[in-house]
């Protein structure tokens, strides 16, 4: 039985359009007490063991057949309009139809949503009727309610001729304590980054309490964790660009007119440069062809440019960026991913990252 996109397509159009029903302002938003409280005794609490399962729980449901069940899980507001029940509903249980049953989970991960209180679960899985992977995502909110259900199939782009590169710079994580690898990896499903040519290889990190990445209700850059934490050199280098002067964004009201917003790009040897991106406005305190030691710290953790909320946002790449650039892996040096010690490697998705001790792990060789 042939596989046909165009139905995966339209469930994400439909759970877009009920998680921008359901997160719509009918209800006055939390202050930052009320919100604190509400996870302080939720029943199911940003990344924990009970949301997760409740995700999973979900999935089975879709594997059952049953659509129903998950609609009847969405809040009251977005099952008012019964038309989008119909469609949802229909649109599941044909799409259940065309896959068949899994018959394999490739990979599975919890993230935190950046905007409010809830969990992301995603899946990665194959089905008897088609070839093609497919990624299932489920929000779950804290009272175990359902706020998106989406079935795609996996994009694969070509990851071109820089898969495989090994830096030569060694590389320490631009941040100290332990954060969560937001995006970061090799694929679409680990890394949305692998969509866009030129930032096929950067990531990002955010800084977690208790699961959340924020308190109070996230409507301001204050509530999150991660803003003004210090970022870090990664190596040692000659600062090459700086933009500083760029008003940091509220939450979720990303600015496209410079999608960097405050940036610091750092040159090392071997046509390697580290690009740190949506700083915090005057944050950084260098100028072109001022020297950083690794470790240094560059800026501080910011919501400028394109980005939705505070987190930092890391590539290596080939070039300055004229006339183009490519982006590269970057494989980090003596850090700890998951409690286990990491002598050279690559951050993917959902790990969570600190750096460890130095070790007596060689260089890179030197490229001729």
């Amino acid at each position: 039985m042939t596989f046909r996109p165009h139905f995966i397509a339209a469930v994400m159009l439909l759970s877009t359009m009920v998680y921008a029903q359901s997160s719509s302002p009918a209800a006055k938003p939390q202050g930052p007490a009320a919100a604190k409280a509400s996870s302080s005794y939720a029943a199911y609490p940003v990344m924990s063991p009970a949301a997760e399962e409740r995700a999973r729980n979900l999935f089975d449901m879709f594997k059952a057949g049953k659509a129903s069940a998950i609609w009847a899980t969405y809040p009251a507001e977005s099952r008012k309009n019964a038309e989008n029940g119909r469609k949802f509903t229909a649109t599941l249980e044909q799409l259940k139809a065309k896959l068949g049953p899994e018959t394999k989970v490739v990979t599975e991960n919890i993230s935190p949503f950046l905007l409010k209180r809830a969990t992301i679960y995603s899946r990665l899985s194959e089905f008897a009727n088609t070839k093609v992977q497919v990624t299932t995502v489920v929000m779950i909110n804290e009272d175990g309610g359902t706020d998106g259900f989406t079935v795609r199939p996996l994009s694969s782009p070509p990851e071109g001729h820089n898969a495989g590169y090994k830096d030569t710079t060694r590389l320490k994580l631009p941040f100290s304590g332990q954060w969560l690898v937001y995006q970061g990896g090799h694929g679409v499903f680990d890394n949305a980054y692998q969509m866009s040519e030129d930032r096929q290889f950067a990531m990002d990190f955010v800084l977690l309490k208790n699961g959340s990445p924020f308190e109070g209700d996230a409507t301001t850059n204050e509530q999150f964790y991660c803003f003004g934490q210090p970022v870090l050199a990664p190596a040692d280098g000659r600062v090459v660009r700086v933009v500083n002067d760029i008003g940091d964004n509220a939450p979720g009201k990303p600015s496209q007119d410079k999608p960097n917003g405050n940036m610091i790009l750092i040159a090392h040897s071997g046509n390697e440069y580290s690009l740190l991106t949506n700083l915090k406005q005057n944050s950084v305190k260098l100028k072109h062809d001022d020297m950083v030691k690794q470790g240094d710290p560059v800026g501080e953790c910011g919501n400028s440019g394109a980005s939705v909320a505070p987190r930092v946002h890391y590539q290596l790449q080939n070039s300055t960026g004229f006339p183009t650039v490519e982006s590269l892996p970057a494989q980090f040096v003596d850090y700890i991913a998951d409690g286990k010690p990491v002598p050279v490697g690559e951050v993917v998705r959902g790990q969570t990252v600190s750096n460890g001790a130095a070790s007596s792990t060689p260089p890179p060789p030197e490229k001729k």
